[in-house]
């Protein structure tokens, strides 16, 4: 078998399940980085914002393949140990003047806010991973067994059984 021919029959054969492999190992990473970043956030404390202004960023969007909600900005105001701060937070989903909001705050830089994140959000973005990797895992073996009673079976023929 020349080599172009054994390239596309290794790329027919794995491609897909070294592809989820290495989806699901970015996933975990990436799912590790999000635990990271929510748990420095973890001990911030959690106070009420109040809305003092919304701006639309994107409008919703919605053509039978591709469908986006729509955005805004939202200004917000706030007061951490009796000093009043103001701020805007991004791509927020449409709240109204007047409403509050859960901010979290980095208690050494009150201007530092955010959204306290549930950590089910890294745990999920992990388990996708390792799902990924699994599925990846049982495919390339399916397809190695698969290709192992294939060349069995050829050697067979060869040698003239199975006729």
């Amino acid at each position: 078998m020349n080599m172009i021919n054994r390239i596309a029959k290794f790329s027919r054969d794995y491609s897909f399940g070294s592809g989820v492999i290495v989806f699901g190992i970015i996933a975990i990473i990436f799912g590790i980085m999000a635990f990271k970043w929510n748990n420095a956030r973890l001990d911030y404390p959690i106070i009420e914002a109040e809305v003092t202004g919304v701006a639309l960023e994107q409008e919703a969007y919605d053509d039978g393949d591709t469908h986006y909600d729509a955005t805004y900005t939202v200004d917000i105001k706030y007061s951490v140990d009796g000093q009043e701060y103001e701020a805007k937070l991004n791509d927020q989903p449409e709240i109204k003047v007047g409403e509050t909001t859960r901010i979290d705050y980095n208690p050494s830089d009150p201007t530092d806010i955010g959204y306290h994140q549930a950590a089910w959000f890294p745990a999920i973005i992990i388990a996708v991973g390792v799902l990924g990797i699994v599925i990846g895992i049982v495919n390339i073996v399916k397809n190695r067994n698969k290709n192992i009673k294939l060349k069995k079976q050829e050697e067979e023929w060869k040698n003239g059984k199975n006729l």
